[in-house]
């Protein structure tokens, strides 16, 4: 299981198009991954969310969420010959 520990963020961004191609690459290669979203307009301010304070005007719908990609420590160098080699 891929854990913080044993684990290596391999690619971080906003373009989920990218965030698709990368995840396809690993599973064509085999390579274990874990990934995360983070919704950054459902973070908590204090008073609620910065969507209930503020709403969505002004944010691009392509720039809503933020996209992370781990692997195991071990395969971390594969991979970025593998992303290199794109």
């Amino acid at each position: 299981m891929i854990t913080f520990f044993n684990s290596h963020s391999i690619w971080t961004g906003t373009d989920m198009q990218k965030f698709s191609q990368i995840r396809d690459m690993l599973e064509v290669n085999s390579i274990p991954y874990k990934y995360k979203i983070k919704d950054h307009l459902s973070d908590w301010n204090g008073r609620g969310t910065n969507r209930s304070s503020f709403g969505s005007f002004g944010n691009s719908a392509s720039q809503m969420y933020q996209y992370e990609i781990l692997v195991y420590k071990k395969d971390a160098e594969k991979v970025g010959y593998l992303l290199n080699k794109r």
